[in-house]
């Protein structure tokens, strides 16, 4: 099949064929239709021989506009006005960078909490256990939620510049498959952030039915039916 154009909400492949976005659905006949967000005229025109519509290095548009997805105009407004402040990674600290594929920084992040977690925990005498251990970890473990937060945006930019510029690399000679790869690469995924939400949960239910159990037999050989 001949790829005839990208699609205007998502920027994924679309070929002759197909009536709709493989991926988020948006028509193909209707495209002339609907409001078409700016970042997806830019991804579409990006391929023509005009030199205004090459990616510029400096500028949040083209390659990065790509990765990104439907938020790329969110986070090419906090890039160009220098936000510090990033919600998302506010509210759900590691399973943001999980659900934006950032696995490198999150090891980075959990070690680096863990590690700080570590050294304040370090200074409370051994195996003692109050009230003001317990707030000065959560205001501990508050201060690294907000440490994230400030540079939520910046990591992302290096995250995503990382990756563009190693499938540029790869595939210098070949402009259409480096931004199927770029569009693939920046993908965000609630699966995994789900699951790892949900795990504990599991392993805690889990854990109460084994107790509840192992219970029950214990009442059951003291205190045998007759």
């Amino acid at each position: 099949m001949e790829v005839i154009m990208y699609c205007y909400n998502c920027g994924t492949l679309i070929y002759e064929d197909d009536k709709f976005c493989v991926k988020c659905g948006s028509p193909k006949e209707a495209r002339h239709e609907v409001n078409i967000p700016p970042t997806a005229i830019l991804r579409s025109s990006r391929h023509t021989n005009s030199p205004q519509n090459e990616p510029m290095s400096d500028d949040y548009s083209g390659d990065l506009e790509l990765f990104v997805g439907p938020q790329a105009d969110v986070y090419a407004r906090k890039w160009k006005q220098g936000s510090r402040w990033n919600w998302p990674a506010f509210l759900f600290g590691g399973y943001w960078m999980l659900y934006r594929g950032m696995y490198l920084y999150l090891l980075i992040y959990l070690i680096s909490e863990a590690l700080i977690l570590n050294i304040v925990g370090s200074l409370f005498p051994r195996f003692s256990f109050s009230a003001a251990m317990v707030i000065v970890m959560l205001l501990t473990n508050l201060v690294i939620k907000i440490g994230l937060t400030v540079v939520a945006n910046t990591i992302y930019l290096h995250h995503a510049r990382r990756k563009i510029n190693a499938i540029q690399e790869r595939y210098r000679n070949d402009t259409e498959t480096a931004d199927a790869k770029i569009v693939l690469a920046g993908e965000t995924s609630l699966y995994i952030p789900i699951a790892l939400a949900v795990l504990p949960i599991l392993i805690a239910f889990v854990y109460g039915l084994y107790s509840f159990l192992h219970m029950y037999n214990q009442i059951n050989q003291d205190f045998p039916l007759k």
